[in-house]
């Protein structure tokens, strides 16, 4: 078996350097161990093909032992059912950690419990939803709210929104979403659940916060009373300045006007709430978490990535669970880097 095995590798980096020399011979093979397991007649011409591959037929030869990316979606994926929610093509190791996830509430939970609603799985060619291995849960509640790919411009603006709402709602020096980039060792114990905690916080902070910019009496009762406890050795904000702060705000969130229009960015990003984000269901007084802990906490505990902290560089992704932490998505995600 040792014979055999060098055999191929010898085999493989004979591939490598007559198609596409490069540096990391060694990682390539490395690569390529899972699915030379299986002995392939045509695995010599595989290998050299996939030096000019683009990134998602690599991918596909070199993981799931598939000729191609259309051949992958074709024959790996497959369907299930999350809590009576028919889910279309996924990957068998993210159905496998799903009725985990299911079997698990159902067991702890009380009679009856249903999970949010299952928005997307399979996108092709687009990050983890692109394998099966995503899943996005009750979008128009839980958007991007800060980070996204390409769109720093807005994030620079966004974030002093979510500053405004922490300091005149919780009496903090700005809002922990600041704080995402981090990761989870940056929120109480580093838990999911703490994460969780102070998200939801800051979720229904912003609920509050847009419910009394539409009533004048209860914000002035607040600013008089809980604010005034908060903050005991600062004069009150001025009522005028933090009614305009509070609509200013709520556009530059998406949220839509009393003409029908939309705040946006000189280089037209959308914001969380835009209707080109949700289809126009969105809208800031909802706040942006309405997930519940325990569903969170299933999922993360069986395996899932949460995609609001465990998305390294662009964590804000409230809606988003995938499987980049562990298995062949791990190895998929890696490779999703690897290759541009």
């Amino acid at each position: 078996m040792a014979d055999e095995k060098v055999s191929y590798f010898n085999m493989i980096n004979r591939a490598k350097a007559a198609s596409c020399p490069v540096k990391d011979r060694f990682d390539f093979s490395l690569d390529l161990e899972e699915p030379l397991k299986i002995k392939n007649p045509n695995i010599e011409n595989r290998i050299r093909n996939s030096c000019i591959m683009g990134k998602w037929d690599r991918i596909a030869v070199e993981i799931f032992n598939y000729n191609s990316y259309e051949e992958f979606i074709e024959f790996e994926l497959n369907n299930t059912t999350f809590f009576g929610q028919i889910l279309f093509k996924i990957n068998d190791e993210m159905i496998k950690i799903l009725n985990q996830v299911e079997k698990d509430l159902i067991d702890n939970q009380a009679p009856g419990y249903k999970a949010p609603l299952a928005n997307s799985t399979l996108r092709e060619k687009s990050g983890m939803h692109g394998w099966g291995m995503a899943i996005d849960f009750d979008v128009g509640m839980n958007p991007y709210v800060l980070n996204e790919k390409s769109e720093g411009e807005l994030d620079k603006v966004l974030i002093g929104a979510y500053d405004n709402i922490a300091k005149l709602m919780l009496g903090k020096n700005e809002s922990d979403l600041r704080k995402l980039k981090i990761g989870r060792t940056a929120f109480g114990n580093g838990s999911i659940g703490d994460v969780y905690d102070i998200l939801r916080e800051e979720s229904d902070a912003m609920k509050r916060y847009f419910l009394l910019m539409n009533d004048n009496i209860a914000l002035q009762e607040f600013i008089e009373t809980e604010w005034a406890v908060k903050n005991p050795d600062t004069n009150p904000p001025d009522f005028a300045a933090i009614k305009a702060q509070m609509e200013n705000d709520y556009r530059i969130l998406g949220g839509k006007t009393d003409t029908g229009n939309v705040w946006r960015t000189e280089t037209r990003e959308d914001p969380p709430f835009a209707p080109n984000s949700m289809g126009g269901t969105g809208d800031p007084a909802t706040g942006f978490l309405n997930l519940r802990k325990e569903f969170v906490e299933a999922m993360v505990n069986s395996g899932f990535a949460w995609g609001a902290i465990d998305i390294s560089g662009e964590p804000g992704d409230i809606q988003h669970f995938d499987l980049r932490l562990q298995g062949v998505g791990a190895r998929v995600y890696d490779l999703l880097l690897k290759y541009k």
